[in-house]
């Protein structure tokens, strides 16, 4: 059964409940969820509302309140817990997520997305403006954003495809895949894992990508004009296009060079891998 709430419910049962629970909201409104322990679903009608159907297991609280601007949603799951919260709202519903224990999975939103976590795997597609997904143990894979998009994990893997904006990605194990990008402005780093880019370089654009142990390959499209930095200690470089190298030093090999009329500025480090420019 739905039922409209505009006011905080809390509830407290014994097994495994579901809550199904519909609030009006206005243009622009935000939702919170802060859970400890969650599965958290969101996906997007043409309505003036936001349905929230939660799974819960227990005798934990979990509560649900707002109004028509903002809507609080919070499980106090202990944890070892597993609560599901599946979410259907508006596309221009502003989003906050966090939890210890939190996984998310989000499709459609246009409007700012910050999900948090510390053990989960997060995955959107959609988001503008500000669009942030940061979790410590799991992957994060991010498609369709426009605005700035910041992606981080520190073990596991980052994906960051078609997206339109500045981007920042960090990771400490794990690749790092950008694809279909098209920014003025990326920055992606990897402690242990490859970084790949295939993208715009727009004049006037900086992109730096660095990677400790892991290789480098970025992919340049045919008519780029970019001036490019390139600094290693013991790995190799390799290209192909041919390129004339200027500035290198030992024992680190530290050279830059110009493709085309210059104008893009693109930093490459790698202190024991291979660092590829490469043709689409």
């Amino acid at each position: 059964m739905l039922v409209s709430v505009l006011t905080a419910v809390v509830l407290a049962a014994p097994a495994v409940q579901q809550i199904d629970t519909v609030i009006p909201v206005g243009d622009r409104a935000r939702l919170r969820v802060h859970a400890v322990s969650a599965e958290v679903t969101v996906r997007m009608w043409n309505r003036s509302e936001v349905r929230i159907v939660a799974q819960r297991q227990g005798r934990e609280e979990f509560a649900i309140g707002g109004s028509r601007s903002t809507i609080q949603v919070e499980s106090m799951t202990p944890f070892g817990t597993d609560n599901r919260i599946d979410i259907t709202a508006p596309a221009t519903l502003g989003l906050e997520i966090e939890g210890a224990f939190v996984s998310a999975d989000i499709e459609g939103v246009r409007a700012d997305v910050r999900v948090v976590s510390a053990h989960g795997e997060l995955r959107l597609v959609g988001g503008a403006g500000l669009v942030k997904l940061q979790t410590v143990q799991g992957n994060v894979e991010c498609r369709g954003a426009r605005g700035r998009i910041e992606v981080g994990t520190t073990n596991g893997e980052l994906s960051v495809v078609d997206v339109d904006g500045a981007v920042v990605a960090e990771t400490v194990n794990g690749p790092v895949t950008l694809t279909g990008i098209a920014s003025d402005a990326v920055e992606a780093t990897s402690v242990n894992g490859d970084i790949t880019y295939r993208g715009t370089f727009r004049d006037g654009g900086r992109y730096a990508f660095g990677a400790h142990n892991g290789n480098v390959n970025v992919f340049v499209p045919a008519g780029t004009d970019a001036d490019v930095l390139v600094s290693q200690f013991s790995g190799e470089f390799e290209s192909d296009f041919p390129i004339t190298l200027t500035g290198t030093r030992s024992p680190a090999k530290r050279f830059n060079f110009t493709i085309g009329n210059g104008g893009a500025r693109i930093e490459l480090s790698s202190f024991g891998g291979t660092i590829r420019l490469r043709r689409p």
